[in-house]
């Protein structure tokens, strides 16, 4: 919500040190995004142009003698409508401007420039908020030697506050009137409106005929101007990033923007008509809305009509057949509450999301909505010279019977752990504005019919501590009898990103929701697609199966960016029918650079992302994995470089190199990606045990066997464990030979067995008899044998 200071000082006084109340904004109530001068220019002036003639070595400029009260400066001025007894806006030498431009005196084509007439583009108003081409001209009251931003009403500085979907409230300049009064204990004075009655009855009856509308106050204004408003008015819409367009329009923008309340100015001669109908659209049927689009309506659509055809798009835009031009002289000015529910359907089918709509999706206040009717037509008295009929024909079903709510100092003290006086309570509800009484410690609260927010005595509660200071609040630990700590998932994730950052891979987190067409490209079996009722798109349709989908999105976006080297893993959850399911998945790519300062790098291939997530495991404390070949990997990848990781004889993952169609598809060269079940990993995880140093000597010895082509690396180191000696500390397989000496069929592997006692020194003998027993394991098991030179 974008605010004028200017404009919020009508109904308190702000104080003039800003950065206090962005602070006391920041800590009470809503973010602030952005507090600064509405135009940030210093040294400009008001000049009056004495005589202009042409350059004389160009065919575009202009020579300027501009009085500015104090002197008469020489410029050189490229706009075409640049013209002798002008009324300006000087930029003089030393001035910034806007986009860091700085004025000198400089020579253009060899003729003396002592500054600049600056347009409204120059001074930083957005050319769509004004459509003004060349320079802007002041009137002829514009004082000479005077401040132009102050004769423009654009000395003025800019508020814009993020606002959370709960504070309807502070969509209005009343609305946040009343909330810095609240912060800053300000008494806060709303003008009171009122306008003479007419002598002429209201010619037009209004009905419903839907739910969806549920109150609508109309008023006809007769014999209105249509002009241009005046530079105080244009120049608060312009605050607010309101382009003006007429008095009519701008008077409803205006009451839009300080009451909240959305407005609509209909031609009333436009009108078929004097019954103005509510009703639900008709499907198929269309309406020609202000923007000069046809848009076709839908059954759930509520519109406007004058009893033959639709005239607006309830609380959404207007109709073209009714809209207000040059020519209009009598108003049909609508004040209505529309269904929020109603209001955001049709601004998201149609994409027409305005202001009107943002307030009637969030809900407006419905005992202001005749006010700021009322206001509107004050306005259009003044600005447009109309004369309104004597009365409002309405409906309106809403309840405005207070709405109570009790809180007990007691109930305050349990909920926030601090005991609060009634004195520091009724403080606070003052300063809101909030009607009470008080009884015995309890208090009870009337609610505005503006705070739509507050419902509960939590809610009430919440407003308390913000207005008085949360940091009153002591910190305090919790009262628990339960030790803090993480849980052993916790504990693994947490283990999972320290050695794969260790490795040099970077996390990631991304969208749950993908296109139903990558669903299953990395299950193992295909499994039903869960759709989101409401998508955003076609693209973020359904809930994932897998990561990898997403990851891959990653590596596009990375590449179209000239970052071809990545390495980046995701700890998130695939989603299916019957269950969540926990995942690491990884993609790596490119140069694989483990150290930086070395400076070496190698290229990512199968083997080495096995190694990882050998290396994985073995931090982790998994017992009896295995990497084996996968027989029947899901189509996305490469059928001869993938394999699946196993722990204890169950399927736990898939790593291997993404299908080169797939590749070709996503425009993606030699990816390598894993995706492991980390709850299976949890359950097979072995709980950690400290284990001094020896100080006794580790001895070596190195095994060639032969056995089965066949037989997996894997499988070997695993029958070697199975021994289980306590002095056997490590085991490498190092070499892996084919040749002519082997025997056909078969093949040779190299394995370094370390042996290590923790009490004692071990001989050659009892190293041996080790040995012995390895190999008596490994042809049982394998049929390995011994290898003889």
């Amino acid at each position: 919500m974008i605010l004028s200071i200017n404009w919020l000082r009508d109904y308190l006084d702000v104080t003039d040190d800003l950065a206090s109340l962005r602070n006391r904004l920041n800590l009470h109530s809503a973010e602030v995004s952005r507090l600064e001068p509405l135009i940030k220019a210093d040294h400009i002036i008001i000049g009056h142009v004495l005589n202009v003639v042409e350059h004389p070595n160009s065919d575009h400029l202009h020579l300027c003698q501009v009085d500015i009260g104090s002197s008469v400066l020489d410029i050189v001025c490229g706009a075409s409508n640049v013209a002798k007894g002008q009324k300006v806006i000087v930029a003089q030498v030393g001035a910034s401007l806007p986009g860091g431009i700085a004025i000198k005196e400089a020579k253009i084509r060899g003729v003396r420039s002592q500054g600049m007439i600056v347009s409204l583009d120059e001074l930083g108003i957005e050319h769509k908020f004004h459509l003004e081409d060349g320079i802007h001209v002041l009137d002829a009251n514009a004082p000479v030697g005077g401040n132009p931003l102050q004769y423009m009403y654009l000395d003025d500085h800019i508020l814009e506050l993020d606002l959370t979907p709960n504070r309807a409230d502070l969509l209005s300049h009343i609305g946040v009137a009343y909330e810095l009064g609240a912060v800053t204990d300000t008494h806060v004075k709303i003008p009171e409106v009122k306008i003479e009655k007419g002598d002429e009855p209201n010619p037009v009856s209004v009905f419903t005929e839907t739910k969806g509308c549920r109150s609508y106050y109309l008023h006809v204004i007769r014999n209105v101007t249509i002009k241009e408003s005046p530079m105080w008015l244009k120049a608060r819409l312009l605050a607010v990033n309101i382009r003006p367009i007429n008095n009519i329009v701008d008077i409803t923008n205006y009451v839009l923007l300080e009451y909240g309340q959305p407005l609509h100015a209909f031609d009333y001669d436009k009108l078929k008509t004097n019954r103005i109908i509510v009703r639900q659209a008709a499907k198929g049927e269309k309406l020609m809305t202000l923007d000069g689009k046809e848009r076709l309506l839908e059954a759930d659509d509520i519109v406007i009509t004058d009893g033959t055809r639709p005239i607006a798009l309830a609380g959404v835009m207007g109709g073209a057949d009714s809209e207000v031009d040059d020519h209009t002289q009598n108003i049909l000015l609508e004040a209505a509450v529309f269904d929020p529910l109603s209001v955001r359907r049709t601004a998201k089918r149609l994409d027409l999301r305005s202001e009107s709509s943002i307030r009637f999706e969030r809900g407006v206040d419905p005992a202001r909505t005749k006010e700021a009717a009322i206001k509107a037509i004050q306005m259009m008295i003044e600005l447009a010279g109309g004369h309104p009929v004597r009365n409002f024909n309405f409906f309106d079903v809403h309840s405005l019977k207070p709405y109570k709510i009790s809180l007990s100092l007691k109930h305050l003290a349990k909920v926030t752990g601090r005991i609060y006086s009634d004195e520091e309570v009724a403080n606070v509800l003052h300063r809101l504005n909030f009607k009470y009484s008080e009884s015995d410690g309890t208090f009870l609260v009337t609610i505005p019919t503006r705070r739509l927010d507050i419902r509960t005595d939590q809610d009430l509660i919440e407003e308390i501590v913000r207005i008085h200071g949360y940091d009153f609040i002591s910190t305090t630990l919790p009262a628990t009898l339960t030790r803090g700590g993480l849980s052993d998932t916790q504990k693994m994730i947490r283990r999972i990103r320290y050695t794969l950052t260790g490795f040099g891979f970077d996390e990631t987190m991304t969208y749950s929701l993908v296109a139903e067409k990558e669903i299953n490209l990395f299950c193992r079996t295909a499994d039903t697609p869960i759709k989101v009722l409401n998508p955003i798109s076609e693209e973020r349709a359904h809930l994932r199966h897998s990561l990898l989908p997403s990851l891959i999105d990653v590596a596009i976006y990375n590449q179209a960016r000239q970052r071809y080297d990545m390495a980046l893993f995701e700890l998130g959850r695939g989603y299916h029918p019957n269950n969540e399911v926990l995942f690491l998945s990884g993609l790596i790519r490119g140069k694989y650079r483990p150290s930086l300062w070395q400076k070496k790098a190698e290229e990512v291939d199968f083997y080495l992302l096995k190694g990882m997530i050998e290396a994985l495991c073995d931090q982790l404390g998994i017992e009896d994995w295995a990497i084996r070949p996968a027989d029947e990997a899901p189509s996305a990848f490469h059928p001869g470089l993938v394999a699946e990781l196993c722990v204890q004889d169950a399927f736990a993952g898939y790593l291997g190199r993404l299908h080169p169609q797939i590749e070709q598809e996503k425009g993606l060269e030699d990816v390598f990606v894993f995706e492991i079940h980390v709850g299976l990993l949890l359950q097979h995880r072995k709980s950690y045990r400290y284990i001094p140093l020896s100080k006794y000597p580790a001895i070596t010895r190195d095994l060639a066997l032969i056995m089965d082509k066949e037989v997996l690396s894997g499988d070997v180191r695993a029958c070697v464990l199975k021994a289980k000696m306590a002095q056997l500390v490590d085991v490498e397989i190092f070499d892996v030979y084919l040749g002519n000496s082997i025997p056909e069929g078969k093949k040779s592997m190299a394995l370094n067995l370390v042996f290590q006692d923790q009490d004692k020194t071990l001989s050659t003998e009892e190293v041996d008899g080790m040995i012995l027993k390895v190999l008596a394991q490994l042809l049982k098991d394998l049929g390995a044998t011994l290898r003889v030179a």
